[in-house]
């Protein structure tokens, strides 16, 4: 339908004409990424500016997103048969709109809920 190819034609110009938007983005992913490795997460291998958190059992995963979404932070699941089992993983995602302040509260509530949950020190 030509609505979806004028969406593609105006992604195209954005990271044409605005590079800083894509500086941004992995200027994000690479402060979250330093964080939570810093914090004592195992992150999942990751190119993008999606980073997985390993969490082990399922249930831990669900009740890690939980308590996030209480921080209110929303983060997904992965469990089986998404992921092998023991391998339930919070899978987290990063835009160039996020500010610092918006990355800040992630990682605290992170560091919250990982330390209430056994997973950090």
């Amino acid at each position: 339908p030509p609505a979806s190819i004028a969406a593609v034609s105006a992604a195209v110009d954005i990271i044409e004409n605005e590079p800083e938007r894509r500086e941004k983005l992995w200027k994000n992913t690479r402060k979250m990424l330093k964080e939570f490795k810093a914090m004592g997460f195992e992150v999942g291998p990751s190119e993008t500016p999606i980073i997985p958190i390993l969490v082990g059992e399922s249930e831990i995963a669900f009740k890690f997103a939980m308590l996030l979404q209480e921080e209110g932070v929303f983060a997904n699941v992965a469990v089986s048969p998404a992921v092998p089992n023991g391998k339930a993983l919070i899978r987290t995602s990063y835009m160039a709109t996020h500010t610092d302040e918006h990355l800040d509260k992630v990682l605290d509530a992170f560091r919250k809920v990982g330390r209430a949950l056994g997973l950090i020190k």
